[in-house]
C-alpha cells in the first residue's frame, strides 16, 4: 500500500547498513596490536646486533689497512676484534689468510683459504687460494684450482688474472708447451695489466731479462701500482724482480 503523495524506493531495502564503528575497531585493534609488537620485537633486535656488526665491519677494514701498510701483527689484532664474539666470516679468514702468506706460512694460509671458499666463494678468495699453491711450488694444484676459478668467475680483471696464474704455473714446472699455449690465451689488449706481465714473465723464463724489463716498464706507464702488484708479486717470488710490490688485497 502507497502513502498518498510519497514514493517509495525499492532499493531502499537493499541498503545495507555498516557494522557499527566499535565493532569494526573491536576487530582491527588486536591485529594492530600485533604488528606494533612485532616492529618493536624487529628494532630491540636491531639496536642490540647493529653496533656489534658496525663494530665488526670497522675493526676487518682495519685490519684490511694495517695488512696493505705491511703491519701483519697490528691487522692480526684487529681481525681478532672482527672476530671476536662470533665465528670467523669469508672475508675474515681470506685476509686472515693473505696475512699468514705474507708470514710465510703457506700451509696455514691454504687452509684459510679453503675455510673461506667454504664459507663463501668468491673472486677473490678462489684467486687467493691458487696462489698460495702458487708460492708453494705445487704447480699441478695451483693450475687446477686457477682453471677451476675461470669457470666460477665473470669479473674480466679477475679473468686475466686467472690465465696469468695458469702461465706462471706452466713456466714454474719448466713446461715450455704448456706455458705457450697459456701466453697465447692472453692476448692484446687486456683490461689489466695481464699482457705486459704475462710478456715479461715469458721473457724472464727464457733469459731475455731486458726485454722484460721493457713489457714490466711499458705496463708501468700504463697502470698505477695498485693494478701491477698481482701481476708483480709472482714475479719477485721467483727473483726476477729485486723491488717488492706493495701489499695488496682484493
Amino acid at each position: 500500500m502507497r502513502t498518498p503523495g510519497k514514493r517509495v524506493c525499492r532499493k531502499a531495502t537493499r541498503v545495507r547498513i555498516p557494522a557499527h564503528p566499535c565493532r569494526c575497531r573491536r576487530k582491527i585493534a588486536p591485529l594492530m596490536m600485533r604488528v606494533f609488537a612485532v616492529i618493536l620485537l624487529c628494532l630491540a633486535i636491531g639496536a642490540l646486533t647493529s653496533p656489534a656488526q658496525n663494530l665488526a665491519a670497522s675493526a676487518l677494514e682495519r685490519a684490511r689497512q694495517e695488512f696493505k701498510q705491511g703491519r701483519l701483527e697490528t691487522a692480526l689484532k684487529a681481525l681478532e676484534d672482527a672476530e671476536q664474539g662470533g665465528e670467523p666470516t669469508a672475508p675474515s679468514l681470506d685476509l686472515r689468510g693473505c696475512i699468514l702468506v705474507e708470514q710465510e706460512k703457506l700451509d696455514d694460509a691454504v687452509r684459510a683459504f679453503a675455510a673461506a671458499n667454504a664459507k663463501e666463494a668468491s673472486d677473490s678468495t678462489r684467486v687467493h687460494l691458487a696462489n698460495a699453491l702458487l708460492r708453494q711450488g705445487k704447480w699441478d694444484d695451483a693450475r687446477a684450482a686457477y682453471q677451476a676459478a675461470t669457470k666460477e668467475t665473470v669479473n674480466l680483471v679477475s679473468n686475466e688474472r686467472l690465465r696469468f696464474g695458469v702461465l706462471m704455473t706452466f713456466l714454474g714446472a719448466k713446461d715450455d708447451p704448456g706455458a705457450q699455449l697459456a701466453l697465447n690465451a692472453i692476448r692484446f689488449p687486456t683490461e689489466s695489466a695481464a699482457y705486459y706481465y704475462a710478456q715479461a714473465a715469458w721473457s724472464f723464463a727464457h733469459d731475455a731479462k731486458r726485454d722484460a724489463e721493457k713489457w714490466i716498464a711499458r705496463a708501468e706507464e700504463i697502470h698505477p701500482a695498485n693494478r701491477t702488484a698481482w701481476f708483480a708479486r709472482p714475479l719477485f717470488d721467483c727473483g726476477w724482480l729485486k723491488k717488492k710490490p706493495p701489499l695488496f688485497y682484493d
